[in-house]
């Protein structure tokens, strides 16, 4: 079932963590964990787990170590510690004791559980050319919680839709853990589904999840909402997903995750001259910054955005610090309580 969104009760959220992770963590970690207190579980955003080092985990507070009996603490000496059985144990139930199964993910250093929860993989990488082969001698397991914020794009979606059918060509720019894929996987719900209170029908929508952060899809499925509309190609590079796209499934939206690399400009160029309309994101603290970066920047200078989205975490993750227009760089009124 797909993940629901942060307004669902707190019985429920812990239930579906509960049964969604805790239970596919070995044994003596399960115990653990099982004894925070339910604010701290519905809080938390990441557990992390490391060979011979505390079990610790973040919240919007920062990083907690977590004591036997379950408190979140801050002194090292109070931590449970986790062994490297307990990591290889616990990559096995998550892998339905069959990683082999799952190969294709690790190697690419993170596996996505049902409900959309993401493990991140560390280890030792078996190397072919160039290429990771596969990550073996694991010893470092990073559980990202998934959480859908549904209607949090709501304010800022009426700044990206153009018209009935059309939208504006939008850049989302934000440091790391400031909510921006969070926004972005809202923002294709509300393409794709519509926005009947700004006369906006819903359009057809491609996501490009090269990191199967957006949909998070398990065994092909998205575990996240993204609209009745929307078609999803998981783990696939940016600049090869967007051209698939274009040529199967005849977009009038594709929306992608953290551009920047060789190779993206001109997929992106290949969907604006497609007439298809863009929607993205990039890693920075501003505008200005990008302007570093060579593939965003003939980007900017091509005028191809036409809308600016700002984010930082001032006031939590997605707050909006500005949006801007991108014909003529000038900064748009905010929505309230942005």
């Amino acid at each position: 079932m797909p993940a629901k969104d942060r307004n669902e009760s707190g019985d429920l959220y812990i239930e579906r963590l509960v049964r969604d992770i805790i239970n596919y963590i070995s044994n003596d970690v399960r115990r653990v964990l099982l004894k925070v207190d339910r604010g701290g579980l519905a809080s938390a955003e990441e557990i992390r787990l490391r060979a011979l080092k505390p079990l610790m985990m973040l919240n919007c507070h920062g990083d907690w170590f977590v004591s036997p009996d379950g408190r979140l603490v801050s002194d090292v000496r109070d931590a449970f510690i986790v062994e490297q059985n307990e990591i290889m144990k616990t990559l096995e139930l998550m892998s339905e004791n069959s990683i082999y199964a799952y190969q294709d993910e690790i190697r690419n250093g993170f596996i996505t559980l049902k409900g959309g929860h993401r493990v991140g993989i560390s280890g030792k990488t078996i190397l072919d050319g160039c290429s990771v082969k596969n990550i073996k001698d694991i010893s470092g397991l990073n559980i990202r919680l998934s959480r859908e914020v549904r209607g949090c794009a709501e304010k800022v979606a009426g700044y990206l839709l153009k018209n009935r059918t059309e939208i504006y060509n939008t850049l989302i720019i934000s440091p790391p853990q400031c909510g921006k894929t969070t926004l972005l996987r809202d923002i294709a719900r509300i393409i794709s589904d519509g926005m009947p209170e700004a006369c906006f029908q819903g359009v057809k929508v491609g996501v490009v999840d090269e990191r199967s952060e957006i949909a998070s899809c398990h065994k092909g499925i998205p575990q996240n909402y993204l609209g009745m509309r929307t078609d999803v190609l998981d783990s696939c590079p940016k600049s090869i997903g967007m051209t698939m796209l274009l040529r199967s499934m005849s977009p009038q939206v594709i929306i992608t995750d953290e551009i920047g690399n060789k190779g993206d400009k001109d997929a992106i160029m290949q969907v604006i001259n497609a007439g298809v309309k863009i929607v993205a994101t990039a890693h920075g603290y501003n505008i200005s910054e990008l302007k570093t970066r060579r593939e965003v920047l003939e980007l900017m200078e091509d005028r191809v955005f036409e809308r600016y989205v700002v984010l930082s975490s001032k006031r939590g993750p997605g707050t909006v610090e500005e949006i801007v227009d991108g014909s003529t760089m000038q900064q748009l009124k905010l929505p309230v309580g942005g």
